[in-house]
């Protein structure tokens, strides 16, 4: 590795803001340089706007010519958590981490160690715990880098997470064994989404059976294609057993139609009841048998054929409550034309309202429309007691009406009467 940059000048300052802390021994590097002792870390951290530091210690100063001066009391305040020439601790205090530290580069030997130490960073999840590759880039590239690819708690959690692949995996083939394994099949479901995991229970005390159950289950492999199938049933002796007997027919996994051949027949001889009437026979048969109770609250069923979905029970029809004080309005038509009505055309309105204001029905044959009020001469602001005159219309329909007036025509004869057309007025 080339040497860092360890003039006066000052370089881009990447780890303002930042404490970081030492652990273990980072000059035992595997080439052998030898350059990353405590004194030239502290130079190129400062030389970046940060702050290195020693648990214990301080922080670690350096002099012009890179000679480390060891232990710093006086600056050791704040940043040190105490220790040799000392200055003022903090909760850090006593040889531990200092509370303004925000990153930790620990040696991997270290960080295998789990020490005292080690473990007290780990609880803090404020703080980056580090290898020295972290600081190394980040100075190399002149920006900080993100910690994750370099997270000494990172890389234990995937070394956790191995552990417990590998640990289920082997658990896993010890009970594919007599039973399935868990890691290469999962619990198949039909096209109605129904879960093959059918449970059935016997519990008679007369005949002294203290709640027995089977769990008979449909197995599919996790492989794309094609899917391979296993029927397993599995047998409680009593409430709270922990150690079933597991019944596998098949020695080996096979197609969907061979082992739904062997879950059907299971099913029926435990039950007394065949698969596909399962909803219509439920409760239907003695203690003796054992008892099934299919998914409720809208929970898939399973395919079941028409003939054998039992019929649901039809809701009583609401009657519409009929007063037997009121009289009923009298069906009358004498303020009401009568349309008759177009076959095909919508017809909206149930009801119709009448000239005085009231609701009345309407029958399937007709449409009631309400009567509009006539316009009379005495109600014309034009028409005058004193003189005889007449007075000329200012509209087509007024000048018809006062045509009718004087011929003589009663107001029914005047509405039933058909209006003459009206004649769009053109420019003279």
């Amino acid at each position: 590795m080339a040497p860092l940059r360890t003039t006066k000048s000052k370089a881009k300052p990447i780890f303002r803001n930042l404490v970081i802390a030492g652990l273990g021994d980072l000059n035992n590097r595997p080439d052998g340089s030898g350059q990353w002792t405590d004194a030239n870390i502290a130079r190129w951290v400062a030389l970046r706007d940060g702050v290195f530091v020693r648990p214990g210690v301080g922080v670690v100063s350096f002099d012009e010519d890179g000679a480390e001066d060891g232990k710093d009391g006086g600056k050791g305040g704040k940043n040190s958590g105490g220790g040799g020439g000392g200055g003022g601790g903090n909760k850090g205090g006593n040889g531990g981490i200092g509370e303004d530290v925000t990153h930790v580069v620990c040696s991997k030997e270290e960080f295998r160690r789990m020490g005292r130490l080690v473990q007290e960073v780990l609880k803090r999840k404020s703080i980056e715990i580090v290898t020295l590759d972290w600081l190394e880039d980040s100075m190399i590239g002149h920006k900080r880098l993100p910690t994750d690819r370099y997270s000494h708690r990172r890389a234990l959690e995937r070394e956790r997470q191995k552990e417990r692949m590998r640990q289920r995996y082997e658990k896993g083939i010890e009970k594919g064994v007599k039973e399935i394994n868990p890691n290469l099949y999962h619990l198949y479901r039909d096209d109605t989404f129904f879960q093959y995991e059918v449970t059935i229970t016997r519990e008679d005390e007369e005949l002294g059976i203290p709640g027995e159950r089977y769990v008979l289950s449909l197995w599919e492999s996790n492989n794309s294609s094609p899917h391979m199938y296993w029927f397993v049933a599995k047998f409680y002796k009593k409430k709270g057993d922990s150690q079933p007997k597991i019944h596998r027919p098949s020695i080996a996994p096979g197609m969907l139609s061979r082992e739904f051949a062997l879950f059907e027949p299971f099913f029926q001889l435990k039950t007394g009841i065949p698969w596909m009437q399962r909803l219509i026979k439920v409760g239907t048969m003695p203690k003796n048998y054992f008892q099934y109770q299919p998914p409720t609250g809208g929970k898939p069923v399973g395919y079941v054929p028409p003939e054998f979905v039992p019929a649901e029970s039809p809701e009583p029809a609401i009657q519409p409550a009929i007063s037997t004080t009121a009289e009923a309005e009298p069906d009358t038509t004498e303020n009401r034309t009568i349309i008759p009505v177009t076959p095909g055309l919508l017809h909206v309105s149930p009801t119709t309202i009448t000239e005085d204001g009231t609701k009345g029905p309407v029958h399937a044959h007709e449409v009631i429309v309400p009567k509009p009020p006539m316009i009379t001469p005495a109600a014309s602001p034009r028409n005058d007691d004193d003189n005889d005159a007449t007075v000329p219309a200012d509209t087509p329909q007024e000048q018809q009406h006062l045509d009718h007036e004087e011929a003589g025509l009663s107001s029914d004869e005047q509405y039933n009467k058909p209006m003459d057309p009206v004649l769009p007025l053109t420019p003279d």
